[in-house]
């Protein structure tokens, strides 16, 4: 028995049985409820794809996915953080959409010492001013993709006075500072800047000021998410808007999760996005055939969001041998993560934040089917990408 004790000892590398037994805990919170229910929904089926794939179980240990609706509040989301820190006793923790969410808990987490791999809220200061070695982040920082936007909508689309408006919460606060910083070194100008509440219904009096800038505006740059984008999109059609001022939005007010919703109320609303789902490479047909099985729907970004967010993690978990309790090699593993993905090739920045390839897209329908096909790209946009000179 002594002996059999000790080859099954050498066999787990050390660890003994009971360690090499217990599963590897990984949390997750999105919202269910309220206007974020479609994208948390889309971020948590993304997520789960990739663990099907390998069976929920890395170099012999299984996987636990506990899940958690924080509801979007930043307040619902600390309660729901502690109960898997302390109740769960996970290892890492992952998914969130809401960046008042992702606020909220940070240092909490950080306190814990429980890594944190967002794949969805861009709360921006995560992996800038307050950056910490345990914050990773896998889908955008805001205004990342602002930055690269408001430069092809000056230098490629002719816009020289822009009308913005978006939701007025983090998200779309910090999107809308970077859209402006740039524009502005430009040359361009903000001619008005409108901020509806988030889960907005009626947006006339909104749009009724966007009106008194037709003909005078180039364009209007905008960002509403889940239901908010689709009533937004809707009423821009159905006010008479779309015609007298072109709107230059961010992809996921178009994303193919909604755009059933939209329909052609959305037709030749350019975009932009870190994702397409008409991406015609290898591991992007590979998943979206994936998904469609799994679901039978289309992707969007943030279904191909959450399903990174948890390659990432497996693909450090591999790199470690399942040994996540070895929180520093795990670390290390997270930063030099690097693999094929279906918005294309993926790795961090100096401070933990993806860097990726932003496309310009175009809402076109093909075959009785809503999609975003794609126009142009910007390589290799960073959460610190400027102009060339």
């Amino acid at each position: 028995m002594i002996m059999i004790a000790f080859l099954l000892a050498i066999a787990f590398g050390g660890q003994g049985i009971a360690g090499a037994a217990e599963p590897i805990k990984i949390g997750f919170m999105a919202p269910y409820v309220g206007v974020f229910t479609k994208i948390g929904t889309d971020l948590r089926d993304g997520f789960k794809l990739c663990l099907d794939e390998i069976k929920y179980n890395v170099a012999g240990r299984e996987i636990l996915f506990l899940n958690e609706d924080d509801e979007g509040k930043p307040e619902v989301g600390l309660v729901k953080a502690r109960k898997l820190v302390e109740k769960d006793q996970i290892h890492v923790l992952s998914g969130i959409v809401s960046s008042a969410v992702a606020y909220a808990v940070k240092d909490y987490m950080i306190a814990n010492k429980v890594p944190y791999v967002g794949c969805n809220a861009g709360a921006n200061k995560l992996t800038q001013e307050l950056r910490n070695l345990l914050i990773f982040r896998t889908n955008f920082a805001n205004g990342q993709e602002e930055l690269a936007a408001a430069w092809y909508a000056y230098a490629k689309m002719g816009a020289k006075k822009v009308v913005l408006m978006t939701s007025d919460y983090a998200a779309g606060h910090e999107k809308a500072v970077e859209f402006m910083k740039i524009f502005k070194i430009m040359g361009g100008e903000i001619v008005s800047e409108i901020y509806p509440p988030l889960d907005t219904t009626d947006f006339a009096p909104y749009l009724a000021k966007v009106s008194n800038f037709a003909g005078k505006a180039d364009i209007m740059w905008s960002f509403f998410t889940g239901s908010d984008a689709v009533r937004f999109i809707n009423q821009y059609d159905e006010y008479g808007l779309k015609e007298k001022l072109k709107i230059w939005v961010d992809g996921g007010t178009v994303d193919e999760a909604i755009l059933p919703s939209e329909k052609n109320a959305a037709l030749g609303v350019d975009n932009y996005q870190h994702y397409a789902f008409t991406l015609d490479t290898s591991e992007n047909r590979r998943f979206v055939k994936a998904y469609q099985m799994k679901y039978n729907m289309d992707p969007g970004q943030v279904a191909e969001q959450g399903y990174v967010g948890a390659k990432v993690i497996v693909k450090a978990l591999e790199a470690v041998g399942g040994k996540i309790e070895n929180q520093e090699a795990f670390l290390k593993a997270l930063r030099n993560v690097k693999f094929e993905a279906p918005r294309g090739l993926f790795r961090f920045d100096q401070h933990q934040n993806v860097i990726f390839n932003v496309y310009i897209r175009r809402v076109e329908k093909r075959d009785g089917k809503y999609i975003n096909t794609v126009i142009d790209t910007i390589p290799d946009v960073d959460q610190y990408w400027m102009p060339k000179k």
